[in-house]
């Protein structure tokens, strides 16, 4: 594991030396990358592949094309099975019984389907349930790809070229404040999650009760 990595929240040993062993080939490093995500996503491309990049072991072509096809394939294979199912769950009586409020929640993601994928792209909390939604809403294909993949372009675009300039100096800065002030490296840690984990409960709980709501004008 490189001395980035070290710091990390879980154990990523087996799946980090599985990409370093793959450095010769940079193609099957860049699928093997890929196919975590469909996995660890969030582990891969943002714990794994800034950290790689800012030392050199991880190529910028190679980490933003992993990136990008491993979450848009991701989300692609997340929506079909659910849309292809809703012919057979549209006959569960709970499902024709709340017929208004699915048809409302479409609506919804008719006029708001750009703007809802670049959300849910930064919150964790809300991608898998809003990416089922959808589907199983059956919105529109094209739409849904088109957006999804500009959203992961963008997100890959943030891991490849951005996250490595700030991860490396940041993350140094914190094991030097480490020998000096633990407990205030903790605090900062704790801070940080804090805030993105109330940050991640408010714009889940907005975004899932406008989805919840019931457009009176339709």
């Amino acid at each position: 594991m490189t001395p980035l990595l070290s710091m990390a929240p879980i154990d990523l040993s087996a799946l980090t030396d599985a990409i370093l062993a793959t450095t010769e080939h940079p193609w099957l490093q860049g699928w093997f990358t890929a196919v975590a995500t469909f996995f660890f996503e969030n582990v891969v491309c943002w714990t794994i592949v800034p950290p790689l990049l800012s030392e050199g072991i991880l190529g910028w072509m190679t980490a933003l094309q992993s990136t990008f096809w491993g979450v848009f394939i991701g989300d692609i294979l997340m929506y079909l099975p659910v849309r292809f199912a809703m012919r057979y769950v549209a006959k569960i009586r709970w499902v024709r019984k709340h017929q208004d409020q699915i048809e409302t929640c479409g609506h919804f993601f008719d006029r708001h389907l750009g703007k809802t994928l670049f959300i849910i792209r930064f919150t964790p909390g809300i991608r898998t349930p809003a990416l089922l939604a959808a589907g199983m809403l059956r919105v529109h294909f094209g739409q849904y790809t088109l957006f999804s993949a500009l959203s992961c372009l963008f997100q890959s675009a943030i891991i490849t070229f951005f996250m490595p300039k700030c991860y490396a100096p940041l993350i140094a800065w914190l094991k030097g404040l480490w020998q000096h002030h633990p407990l205030l490296v903790l605090a900062i840690i704790g801070t940080f999650f804090a805030a993105f984990i109330l940050a991640q409960y408010f714009i889940a709980r907005a975004v899932m009760n406008r989805l919840s709501s019931r457009n009176t004008q339709q």
